[in-house]
């Protein structure tokens, strides 16, 4: 399947909030209330908060289009000389592709002297937790995310150290 990964531009900000919606209430449905994804997911996925992200250096954000549609999104941010990856995002439907891998790859190395890179994800998305494992992160803790219907719902953060040469 050919795919490519290119920078995210203005055009595609309106894009990224339904994008984002539908991957949220596929990926974490059992795991949040529809409802409570929803309503986080119009908070912080609005278009003029992922425009800011294009001009902001300590942020590099991504697309990966199949035939000109978007079907994947990634997103890192550098702070204090670490990567985090907050964002990593595959439609179902390409599943198995190579595009989640290619994704990370490109976020995780592109701020090239910072050598630890975190990320969080949901203890029971075993998919993407068993992805994660296999791209070399580690399991660092267990922390309480978010309260969904009186309950926890915990996440673990991960860490890989890059081995990368400067």
């Amino acid at each position: 399947m050919s795919y490519s990964i290119r920078l995210l531009k203005k055009s595609d900000c309106a894009l990224i909030g339904p994008f984002l919606r539908e991957v949220w209430l596929d990926a974490y449905h059992g795991i949040q209330t529809d409802d409570e994804l929803l309503t986080q997911s119009h908070k912080v996925h609005k278009p003029e908060l992922v425009e800011k992200e294009i001009d902001d250096l300590n942020i590099y954000s991504v697309v990966v289009e199949v035939g000109g549609k978007i079907v994947g999104h990634a997103r890192s941010d550098r702070e204090d000389g670490v990567i985090y990856i907050s964002r990593l995002y595959v439609l179902r439907d390409y599943y198995g592709t190579g595009m989640g891998k290619a994704l990370l790859a490109e976020v995780d190395s592109y701020f090239k002297d910072d050598r630890e890179i975190w990320l969080d994800v949901f203890e029971d998305n075993k998919r993407a937790l068993h992805f994660y494992l296999s791209q070399g992160y580690e399991i660092m803790e267990r922390a309480t995310e978010v309260q969904t219907e009186g309950e926890d719902v915990f996440e673990f953060k991960m860490r890989k150290i890059s081995t990368r040469k400067t």
